[in-house]
C-alpha cells in the first residue's frame, strides 16, 4: 500500500505540475517564480484529491485502531472496504479541505524553492542544472522549507482523518479551534523534526530521480 500510495501521489503531483506550467510559460520556455509556484500549487492540489486524502485516511484510520487496540480493521484493505460500505466515499474524503491546503502550500514552495536554491548553486551552468544530485540537494532544502509552513495543516488534517474526528469535531475549523483552545498554539508544531526528516528525504529523492525519468519520457 505505500509504494502504491506514493506512486499515486507522485504521479498526481508531476501531471498537475508539467500540465499547468505548459500553459503559464512564456514564448522562451521561461516560468516566473509565482506562475511555478502556482502551477505548484495546482500539483497539490491534484496529488490532494485523487490520492493523498484517500490514502492518508486510510493510514490514519488503521493506525488509530492499531493504538487503541479496537480491532475494526484487518489492514488497509479491509478498512477501505468497510469504510466505503458503512461511510460511502464521503468517509474516504473526511479532512479534504485542510489536506488541499496542506498540500498546495507544500507545492507551491516546493516547486520555487527547488528552482531558487537550483540557480543559487548552479547559476547559469545548465549541466549543473540537469544534475540529479543537485537537483536532489535544492529538493531537499525545498522539502524542509514547506515543512515549516504547513505543520498546522497537517496537525488539523492529522486529526480530521482519525477513527473518532467524525464524534469530536464538526468540520475543519472545529478542529483547529479545539487543538488552540485544548493544547495550545505550540501543538500545531508538535512532531516538526521528525517530519521535517522524511520530507526533506522524501522531496530530495523525488526531484533527484525526476529529471534522470524525465529523460525517458
Amino acid at each position: 500500500p505505500l509504494i502504491i500510495g506514493s506512486s499515486g501521489k507522485q504521479a498526481a503531483r508531476w501531471t498537475g505540475y508539467k500540465t499547468m506550467s505548459s500553459h503559464l510559460t512564456d514564448d522562451k520556455g521561461n516560468l516566473t517564480m509565482i506562475n511555478r509556484s502556482f502551477a505548484g500549487a495546482c500539483g497539490g492540489f491534484t496529488e490532494a484529491v485523487f490520492a493523498v486524502t484517500p490514502i492518508e485516511t486510510l493510514k490514519t484510520r488503521v493506525t488509530d485502531d492499531m493504538r487503541r487496540g479496537t480491532k475494526n480493521y484487518t489492514g488497509s484493505l479491509d478498512a477501505f472496504m468497510k469504510i466505503l460500505k458503512n461511510e460511502g466515499p464521503s468517509g474516504l474524503y473526511r479532512g479534504v479541505v485542510p489536506t488541499i491546503a496542506k498540500q498546495s502550500t507544500n507545492q507551491a514552495i516546493r516547486f520555487p524553492t527547488q528552482f531558487y536554491f537550483m540557480q543559487l548553486a548552479c547559476g547559469d551552468d545548465k549541466e549543473k542544472m540537469a544534475n540529479p544530485i543537485y537537483n536532489g540537494l535544492a529538493g531537499a532544502v525545498a522539502g524542509g522549507v514547506s515543512v515549516l509552513a504547513t505543520m498546522p495543516q497537517d496537525t488539523i488534517k492529522t486529526r480530521m482523518q482519525g477513527e473518532q474526528a467524525k464524534e469530536l469535531y464538526k468540520g475543519t475549523m472545529d478542529c483547529a479551534m479545539q487543538i488552540m483552545k485544548n493544547e495550545g498554539p505550540m501543538f500545531f508544531y508538535a512532531g516538526t523534526w521528525p517530519r521535517m526528516i522524511r520530507v526533506s528525504l522524501d522531496v530530495g529523492i523525488t526531484f533527484l530521480i525526476f529529471p534522470l525519468l524525465s529523460k525517458y519520457m
